[in-house]
């Protein structure tokens, strides 16, 4: 995947709160966001880029500070800073071999949900730390102990396989027309305070075989996510 995002001063959002933009002319598959930081604000967009009808990232997030329904939050902004780049995910196939280690980024263990690598990337560490001392301690870093090792991971590897399909069944794979009636069932009080209570950005699955079992308009709003969360 590929992001951009700007630092701004002048963004006119609630103080303190993040707004999430979706819909195919600003976040084609993904969403954009305004992402409070102190004094400024973060703004970006991101995508895939067979799903952004040869745009830039930058044309998108263009767009979406242009868009008469918003433009007004975006109109005293100045930029300050800018930041582009791909964004890694989906855990490479083989992430350990003899005598190296793929850690975060580069064994792809950004989040598919929201890009984010930082949590998953600190996961790993501590997950296979101790494997990796013990292997020091014998000196044995072969293919063999490295694969072993990395054999631990194999649950990260599925959390994240299905985290994936439950972000391309909600979202990547929605037309702008769903998401609207997605959204209208996710906006409704007892939704949201079911959100409150059980939601959590690192670990979305519980939150969603929850709605399923407790939402009926989800269910029907989102059968490919059934399929995601109960068998991904």
């Amino acid at each position: 995947m590929i992001g951009f995002q700007v630092e701004v001063t002048g963004y006119r959002g609630q103080e303190g709160r993040l707004d999430m933009y979706t819909g195919s002319r600003i976040a084609p598959g993904f969403f954009a966001w305004a992402i409070p930081s102190g004094e400024t604000t973060r703004i970006g967009t991101w995508s895939k880029p067979g799903l952004m009808g040869g745009e830039s990232c930058e044309q998108l997030l263009d767009r979406l500070r242009e868009e008469p329904l918003w433009r007004n939050r975006f109109s005293g902004c100045k930029e300050i800073g800018r930041f582009c780049g791909p964004i890694p995910s989906g855990m490479v196939k083989r992430p350990m071999i003899g005598r190296v280690a793929l850690f975060g980024d580069a064994a792809g263990l950004c989040k598919p949900t929201t890009g984010g690598g930082i949590g998953p990337g600190f996961a790993q560490v501590d997950l296979v730390t101790p494997h990796l001392l013990d292997a020091l301690k014998c000196d044995d870093l072969s293919d063999g102990r490295m694969s072993e090792i990395a054999g631990f991971m194999g649950p990260m590897r599925r959390s994240q396989r299905r985290s994936k399909a439950l972000r391309d069944a909600f979202l990547t794979e929605s037309t702008d027309s769903e998401l609207d009636d997605i959204f209208a069932v996710w906006a409704r009080p007892e939704v949201i305070e079911l959100i409150n209570d059980i939601g959590e950005i690192e670990h979305p699955i519980p939150l969603g075989i929850k709605m399923l079992r407790e939402i009926p308009e989800f269910r029907s709003l989102t059968k490919r996510a059934v399929k995601a969360i109960l068998l991904g």
